[in-house]
C-alpha cells in the first residue's frame, strides 16, 4: 500500500529557474532566435533610495543608447530594449546566443516622485534612471517654539 506524500510548494519553486531556461531554449528552436539571453528576469538591476531620489541602474553591455528606451506611466517604470548583431559565419554552430536581445523589466515607483523631472543617462553600458522625490515626500525638521 502506497502513502500518500505530500509535496511542499518551496521543492516546486526551487527548479523554476532551471525550467524558465528549458521553455526559453524551446522557442529559440523554434523562432530560431534567442527570445530571452539576459538571465532569467531579463537585465540586472539595482533600485535605491538617497535623501532626494530613488535611483535605478541597470546593466546593459553591449547595447547602444539608441537601442534602449524608458517610459513611465501611472507608477510604472518600464525599460525595454532589442540589440542586433550582424551575423558573420565563422563555422558550424552549436549554440548560438549572442546574435540577438530583447528585453522588457518594469518596475513600480513610489508615487512621491516628482514625474516631471526624471532623468535617464547610459555611460558604459549601464542605464541609470534618476527619479526625484517630490518635495512633499522628502523629510523636513520642524523648528519647535518654546514660550
Amino acid at each position: 500500500m502506497m502513502l500518500p506524500t505530500r509535496r511542499r510548494p518551496t521543492a516546486v519553486l526551487r527548479n523554476f529557474p532551471e525550467t524558465r531556461w528549458d521553455v526559453d531554449r524551446l522557442f529559440d528552436e523554434l523562432l530560431g532566435r534567442p527570445f530571452v539571453t539576459m538571465g532569467p528576469g531579463g537585465p540586472e538591476a539595482d533600485f535605491y533610495e538617497t535623501e532626494d531620489d530613488f535611483v535605478l541602474e541597470l546593466n546593459l553591455p553591449g547595447f547602444d543608447l539608441d537601442e534602449v528606451e524608458v517610459n513611465l506611466e501611472q507608477g510604472v517604470l518600464s525599460i525595454s530594449g532589442e540589440h542586433a548583431v550582424e551575423k558573420e559565419e565563422k563555422g558550424t554552430y552549436h549554440l548560438r546566443e549572442r546574435g540577438w536581445q530583447r528585453f522588457t523589466r518594469s518596475f513600480s515607483v513610489p508615487h512621491s516622485i516628482d514625474a516631471e523631472s526624471v532623468d535617464a543617462s547610459f555611460h558604459k553600458g549601464v542605464l541609470t534612471v534618476k527619479l526625484p522625490k517630490a518635495a512633499e515626500a522628502k523629510p523636513r525638521r520642524i523648528e519647535i517654539k518654546g514660550s
